[in-house]
Parts: structure tokens; C-alpha cells; sequence
């Protein structure tokens, strides 16, 4: 069998969440499969994990497995249950492979508790704010409308200070892309009003079936790309830029998975994983109701080799790694590689399509080209 490098498990470890994000695709995009599902990860399943992530690593031998704690809202999970999680997958035998726990919050809940947790168990910490409160106020409400801005920097300020005291890392940051805002200003908000280093920033999971201001994106990218390069600092990593860059660059081993194309250099693995131990591919898909986003096994009695050769897997894979017909001339093809399936997806051609955010990201290469070689 092929060794994988890296297996990713977005683990649905809540399946509820305490905000009513009106973009997000878990529950507010057409599908029921959280609110279907149990709300909280069992510790049946919880057991039963630990032992199907053995059997991958003894089939696969991947170098790294990141589980990427997930909801929902994951700390709606109890702290003991949590930390039931943590202790059991930090008692597992995975080979030669690295574990890695990431936690993606909106950081509403954290306290000094949480803090401790994380500390003890090695968990890398990103929290999810969309920038100054007027612009992460007109998505993330909670399910009465009330503000969540103070409450996720309230979070993040107990994250910073922990890893000041050396307890923790730094937090990351993930934004969704408001085509509508300045993204200067929310680089501003970022870099020098929370003192972040590291952060992303998420196209919206918008397609052909559900379109968005893609000029509005389009402007938004260059401004994000015109304000990193003015404010020359090398320890202030923007990934969707430092990935683009790479692969401008024409490195092939670097992967992140959902931004760069897959290659035969490094073989990456991403499964969703619900409350109760079904297997699905992409996470995302889920909100184009596209009928690849079924189950396609359970822990309990899926190997590897099971999945990898599921149908819906293998025509992901040949998805990501197809040009939709539409970029077979397009000189940024391998940059880009058609861009994520979520953003090329309509009913009439399923993913052979273009993303639309072609122009968008199309704009803002060449706005990286001259900024990082010098040549105007």
C-alpha cells in the first residue's frame, strides 16, 4: 500500500454551536447532518477512534495525523469529556507518525480551565473572528442577535497572555472574506490592534449555486496582499498568501490542504468525521448537497485501504486533481488548479467549472508577482 505523509481528521467532536454565523455551511447552507447527528462525541467513539487511527498508521504509515477538533462549537463539549478525548488519543500507538491536536474556536468559552487543558495536552489553539466588530457583527450572532466580537477577543486576549507566559503558542486567526470590507482595515485590525502573526483568511464557500460579490473578493485580496508587503515583516505569516507564494515559486512538496493542489511529491489525507464515527470526505461539500458528501464508512470498521478506494473518495481525488475543461489553456493553472470543489460546483456541471473566483485570484497574482520580485 502507498504511504501517506499527512492524515487529517476534521473531528466533529460538538455538532452544536453556541453562534448562528448566517455563512456557515455546518448549519445555515441547506444541510441537516449536524442537527441529525449526535451533539457530542461519545466516549465509545471516542475509544473507538483512537483504535481506527492505530490500524490507519499501521496500513498507511503517515508521517503526521492532525486531528482538528471541530464543531460546531467544540467547547460546547464538557471539560471533562474533552479531556477524556485528549488523554485517549495521546495513549495511542500511531507508528512512526507525529500526533498533532488542533483546536478551531470562536473562542467565546475559553477561561483559565482551558487554558490549562490545552497546556497539558499540547493542543494548538485557532480562533475564528472576522475582524473589527462592525465588520464580525454582521455574520456572527449569536442565536438571539447578540454581538459575539467582545466575547471571542475576550478568548483570544486569555490565549495571548497564556503564551506570553510561555504556556501556550500564540493563537492563529481565521477570517471569513467580507467582500464588502476594506481589507486593509482588517489587516490593520489584525496585525497591530490584536498583535496576531499568524492568520488566514477563508474565500466564502460560495459556487454557481450560491454566488458572491466575487469583485468585492477580488479587491479585498489585493488590498490583503498590498498591506502584508507594506508592512515587511517576516515573522507575520498570512497563509493564503505564503501558500500562494510557494507555489508561485514552483515549490511542489508544500501542501495545505483546501488551498494548494495535491501532487505526487506529498500524499495528504482529509476526512470529516462526525459525533458518531461516520466517515465523510471534504468537509465543505456538505453545503452543496452534491451527492459525493454521503458517508462513506464508519471507525468502527473502515480501514484505510476501504477508504481510499470508496467511490466518492477516488472521484474527490480525480476532482482536485482535474482541470475543469474551462482552465485547460489558463497559464496559472498549476497555481490555482481550478481552484477548492466548493467554489466550482453548480448543478448543471457539478465541479467542472471553473472557481468563481477566477478573476479574483487571477488580480491578485499578478498583484504578488511584481511586489515580491521587484519588476513592476
Amino acid at each position: 500500500m502507498k504511504k501517506i505523509n499527512h492524515l487529517e481528521v476534521i473531528l466533529k467532536i460538538s455538532e452544536r454551536c453556541n453562534l448562528n454565523c448566517s455563512y456557515c455551511y455546518v448549519f445555515n447552507m441547506g444541510s441537516e447532518i449536524a442537527l441529525n447527528s449526535a451533539p457530542v462525541i461519545s466516549n465509545t467513539t471516542i475509544t473507538t477512534l483512537k483504535s481506527f487511527l492505530e490500524k490507519i498508521a499501521e496500513e498507511a504509515n503517515p508521517d503526521t495525523i492532525q486531528i482538528d477538533l471541530h464543531g460546531g462549537e467544540p467547547l460546547m463539549l464538557k471539560k471533562e469529556r474533552f479531556i477524556h478525548l485528549c488523554e485517549t488519543l495521546r495513549s495511542g500507538h500511531y507508528k512512526n507518525a507525529e500526533l498533532r491536536l488542533a483546536l478551531q474556536t470562536n473562542a467565546t468559552l475559553i477561561d483559565d480551565e482551558w487554558i490549562n487543558i490545552f497546556e497539558k495536552f499540547n493542543v494548538t489553539v485557532s480562533i475564528s473572528i472576522d475582524g473589527p466588530k462592525h465588520i464580525n457583527d454582521k455574520y456572527r450572532l449569536d442565536h438571539k442577535g447578540r454581538s459575539s466580537y467582545e466575547a471571542t477577543l475576550n478568548g483570544y486576549k486569555s490565549l495571548c497572555s497564556a503564551a506570553a507566559r510561555g504556556i501556550l503558542p500564540f493563537p492563529s486567526v481565521l477570517s471569513v472574506i467580507d467582500p464588502d470590507s476594506d481589507g486593509k482595515e482588517l489587516f490593520k485590525h489584525l496585525y497591530h490592534d490584536m498583535q496576531c502573526r499568524n492568520f488566514d483568511f477563508l474565500l466564502p464557500d460560495c459556487n454557481y449555486e450560491n454566488p458572491t460579490n466575487t469583485e468585492g473578493v477580488q479587491r479585498f485580496l489585493s488590498d490583503i496582499c498590498d498591506a502584508w508587503f507594506e508592512q515587511n515583516d517576516p515573522n507575520c505569516d498570512v497563509r493564503i498568501l505564503t501558500s500562494h507564494l510557494t507555489k508561485l515559486a514552483g515549490t511542489s512538496r508544500y501542501i495545505a490542504l483546501g488551498i494548494t493542489p495535491q501532487n505526487d511529491m506529498y500524499k495528504a489525507v482529509a476526512i470529516t468525521v462526525t459525533s458518531t464515527g461516520d466517515i465523510y470526505v471534504d468537509d465543505t461539500l456538505r453545503s452543496t448537497l452534491s451527492d459525493l458528501f454521503v458517508p462513506i464508512g464508519n471507525i468502527s470498521d473502515s480501514t484505510y485501504d476501504q477508504i481510499a478506494n470508496n467511490r466518492h473518495m477516488r472521484e474527490l481525488i480525480k476532482i482536485e486533481s482535474s482541470l475543469p475543461d474551462d482552465c485547460q489553456e489558463c497559464i496559472w493553472k498549476t497555481i490555482c488548479a481550478g481552484g477548492r470543489p466548493i467554489n466550482r460546483y453548480s448543478k448543471d456541471n457539478a465541479f467542472n467549472n471553473k472557481t468563481i473566483y477566477c478573476d479574483a485570484n487571477t488580480t491578485w497574482s499578478k498583484c504578488c508577482i511584481p511586489r515580491r520580485t521587484g519588476y513592476k
